[in-house]
């Protein structure tokens, strides 16, 4: 089978999430053409999974396809901006149909729950690997970035941080698969395993949305927590102090493995005190926000961890090089 009559069987596999709103031209030209809201700019985000690297090797289709999606929709989120349209390009030194379409009907589950229209990719031969980018809008001016904390604005973690960390030390992560998560609401993951959050990570696009005109920066929780702290800390030029007892936790995670293991796409934000009330209104519709810190200037910028009031050195989160 030729790449191209692959990709007519991996388009016919995503069926719907093919078209929406703002495709005027899809998969199968030369390029897509978009339409975006007036008044909206752009944001776009790119993610490569390497096979071996990001996930194991032999791992099953449809899970690779749900969380290739998922991982770079992150990224979105942590912008406040709607996700739109995404581009796959697919690189494997052997590729049959039935991988191809496996993979698919996992991204096409992530798309529709993301509200999301993969509108064109490629195909490659060479090691595996996955590349997804993402395009979504926000209006003008509104688009969350890292670089916006200041003196005194209060630090806050979504969710609970570990859980994905902890599927990395299970020996059957490469046989989980989406017949594992039964369907349910679109974009929602039944299985809260660690194997469940690992495969099908839940962008925190409702609360990214909300978040705009109330937070000042914000970052997703792909590297880890130790890591992607530090990254906002540093792009606004401040420093935080963390005690690690505040950093919630998903049941059976320690604290020391939680901030550095990454995989949780949650976010992390901050906040001026006086939007405290808002930002408790979003926890209420949007699940559990617990504030960890308080930002200040520093000519050193940065995060640093205690326990008990104990400075300790913690792990960086996962690095690429």
């Amino acid at each position: 089978m030729n790449e191209f009559e692959l990709i007519d069987r991996i388009v016919a596999r995503l069926g719907d999430v093919t078209h929406g709103r703002g495709v005027v031209v899809g998969p199968g030209d030369d390029a897509a053409v978009l339409d975006t809201p007036s008044g909206h700019q752009l944001v776009v985000s790119t993610d490569t999974l390497v096979a071996g690297r990001h996930y194991p090797d032999g791992s099953c289709a449809d899970a690779i396809g749900y969380r290739s999606l998922a991982v770079a929709t992150s990224d979105l989120a942590a912008m406040g901006a709607k996700p739109a349209f995404a581009t796959v390009s697919l690189t494997a030194e052997s590729l049959t149909a039935d991988w191809a379409e496996r993979y698919a009907s996992g991204l096409a589950r992530a798309a529709a729950g993301f509200g999301i229209a993969i509108v064109g990719g490629n195909i490659a031969r060479g090691a595996e690997s996955i590349t997804v980018t993402v395009h979504g809008h926000a209006p003008n001016g509104a688009a969350i970035t890292r670089a916006g904390a200041q003196h005194g604005d209060r630090v806050y973690v979504t969710g609970f941080l570990g859980g994905a960390g902890l599927a990395l030390g299970d020996e059957n992560i490469a046989e989980w698969s989406l017949t594992l998560a039964p369907e349910g609401r679109p974009g929602t993951r039944k299985d809260d395993s660690p194997l469940g959050r690992y495969w099908m990570p839940q962008p925190r696009l409702e609360l990214g949305i909300a978040l705009r005109g109330i937070a000042s920066a914000a970052i997703d929780i792909s590297d880890g927590l130790s890591s992607d702290l530090d990254h906002l800390c540093r792009a606004s030029g401040v420093s935080c102090e963390v005690d690690l007892n505040d950093v919630p936790l998903y049941p059976g995670a320690t604290a020391m493995d939680a901030i550095a293991s990454g995989d949780d796409y949650e976010l992390v934000f901050a906040a001026p005190p006086e939007t405290k009330g808002a930002v408790e209104a979003i926890a209420l519709r949007h699940g559990v926000i617990t504030p960890v810190a308080i930002l200040r200037n520093d000519a050193h910028p940065g995060a640093t961890w205690f326990q008990d009031g104990i400075p300790v050195e913690v792990r960086p989160g996962y690095r690429h090089f």
